[in-house]
């Protein structure tokens, strides 16, 4: 029933997470008990920090080259990240947790480790040395040491297969925001009855405060953005981001200070943004387009210009060109 949002908002992933319901058939309260639950419940499988979670029995017990039985959703979520390895050649790394935990950004006081250090952390990496059997529901580590860590994707996982559930439960507009991972279903619909595109801002990257580049319009799909500006440290004049190149084992260093992703996939969201902000430009217009996800992107570029793919320059409204923001659409 249409009238005004009915909200829930929680705090999972480590950070806040809000399902905001604005039209639907069935009671909105019960719907979002149901989708929370469901948050919750992907959380508890894929918790790498928790020994009883599913994921974390999985990288405590396997034996090596020994296949190790998972639930189906387990299996058939792993077999994507694994997929998604290769179509991204590498830059995106499920097994890269090894190296992430050395660098340990979000620390009080972090330090950028040893090229010693690094190099000792990478060769506890590669998932080219994990198999997934998605018939018989098995995974197996062909490399010791191994662990496979959901860090960059459970949020994106969580928020498509809630989206998922509050369609198949007659919502026909609603916003879910997994810290910055958005699915937006529909159109936002109004009390009044009229409906009109969600509206999505572009953050310019590394400023002091707040500021958009141009907005997005936006129905039936969702969109997450990656970059280095959102968590880093200085060290001797040089900034050192969270967004590791699991090809090198340091923060990735090319054009590109933003990536936003559009895509009716709510995983690949998720991972698109990382491994596209990794790649570089024209590496990750490559990976967008063998993905399979119809993925539409916006770059940012550290000299301020903006690349809009052609899939998004309809929907893209850019805000007037401001000093140093460099130009659009080139």
């Amino acid at each position: 029933m249409r009238g005004e949002p009915v909200n829930r908002t929680f705090f999972l992933y480590n950070t806040i997470c809000s399902i905001t319901i604005f039209d639907s058939d069935g009671d909105s309260k019960t719907i979002l008990n149901e989708a929370e639950d469901i948050a919750f419940e992907i959380r508890r499988m894929l918790d790498f920090y928790d020994p009883e979670s599913e994921l974390g029995m999985l990288n405590q017990r396997h034996e090596l080259s020994v296949p190790y039985e998972v639930s189906e959703e387990l299996c058939l979520f792993i077999s994507e990240l694994l997929r998604f390895s290769k179509v991204s050649e590498g830059c995106f790394d499920p097994t890269i947790g090894p190296v992430v935990r050395l660098w340990n950004i979000t620390a009080h006081r972090p330090k950028a480790p040893s090229a010693q250090e690094i190099g000792q952390a990478r060769r506890q990496t590669g998932a080219d040395y994990v198999q997934c059997d998605t018939e018989k529901h098995t995974v197996t580590f062909l490399k010791g040491g191994l662990v496979l860590d959901a860090g960059g994707a459970g949020k994106g996982y969580a928020a498509g297969r809630v989206a998922e559930y509050l369609s198949k439960s007659g919502v026909r507009s609603a916003s879910i925001n997994f810290g910055g991972n958005l699915y937006l279903i529909g159109a936002k619909a109004a009390p009044n009855g009229t409906d009109f595109p969600w509206k999505v801002g572009i953050q310019a990257p590394w400023k002091s405060a707040p500021e958009s580049v141009g907005t997005l319009e936006l129905q039936d799909c969702g969109t997450a953005t990656s970059g280095g500006y959102d968590r880093f440290f200085s060290e001797n004049g040089k900034i050192f981001h969270h967004l590791i190149d699991p090809r090198t084992g340091y923060p990735a260093d090319n054009s590109l200070d933003s990536v936003t992703i559009v895509s009716k996939n709510a995983l690949y969201t998720d991972l698109l943004s990382t491994a596209c902000f990794v790649a570089g430009e024209e590496m990750a217009e490559k990976i967008c387009r063998t993905s399979e996800a119809h993925v539409g992107y916006i770059f940012i570029r550290k000299d301020g210009t903006i690349k809009v793919s052609d899939q998004l320059k309809n929907y893209f409204k850019p805000e007037k060109v401001r000093k140093g923001m460099g130009s659009y659409g080139k």
